[in-house]
């Protein structure tokens, strides 16, 4: 594996282990247990824009699919780094100072729909944090199922 695959990886595993400390595991919280605005194991929809959490961790102007990076412009960086394994999000309103849910599933599933206004449905794992059971995409006016 090249250099920068490794990076990519160890990077990815860093996320997801911080998501997985944050979350902690089942036992460790009573479902009643607030988290802010809601409770744990609450079902809630999200819409907002599609983001990866790595570059908008980095500048949160890169809402889009392409990004500016410390290397300059990239194209379909967002699409790269979801298939990279890097978490996805729903920035609320698509606003750069908006709410962020990172969403619990795996990422490259989302890959094609960076950068793309969804509709999430899911149970809260903790504030910020969303398991979805049905993410859509805009198109138009209708609401297309991913999954």
């Amino acid at each position: 594996m090249a250099a920068t695959g490794r990076n990519a990886l160890a990077g990815c595993v860093a996320v997801l282990f911080g998501l997985m400390m944050a979350c902690g595991s089942a036992e460790e919280a009573e479902p009643s247990v607030t988290t802010g605005r809601y409770a744990r194991g609450d079902s809630i929809t999200v819409s907002g824009t599609l983001i990866d959490t790595r570059c908008f961790s980095l500048d949160r102007q890169n809402v889009g699919n392409d990004h500016i990076r410390p290397e300059g412009r990239v194209k379909a960086c967002a699409e790269a780094c979801a298939n990279m394994g890097f978490p996805a999000a729903v920035l609320v309103d698509g606003k750069p100072n908006g709410d962020v849910w990172v969403l619990v599933t795996v990422p490259a599933v989302l890959a094609d729909y960076m950068a793309e206004h969804v509709r999430v449905a899911g149970m809260v794992r903790s504030e910020g944090v969303l398991i979805p059971t049905r993410v859509e995409y805009q198109d138009g006016d209708n609401w297309l199922t991913i999954m």
